[in-house]
């Protein structure tokens, strides 16, 4: 699912290049092209809702720019 990541405030610094390898209710995994770090704050946009999130871990993801990375929810999702 495509998942954008917004890093800056008021959605100003959005990462389109991202996507979900996985999501449970309480945080998401994340392949994207972008530059996040862990403890950083940001909104995953989750079907046009943003839903914010702490970076917990990154990793590269191969020989590619991209980073693999796993988000905490703020707020456990309900209904998933």
């Amino acid at each position: 699912m495509h998942a954008p990541v917004s890093t800056g405030p008021g959605n100003s610094d959005l990462i389109k290049d991202s996507s979900t390898i996985d999501i449970s209710e309480l945080g998401v995994r994340l392949r994207l092209r972008g530059q996040i770090v862990p403890g950083q704050i940001v909104n995953v946009f989750l079907n046009s809702h943003p839903e914010q999130c702490r970076v917990v871990w990154t990793s590269p993801a191969g020989v590619t720019n991209q980073l693999i990375a796993g988000l905490e929810f703020i707020r456990p999702l309900p209904d998933l």
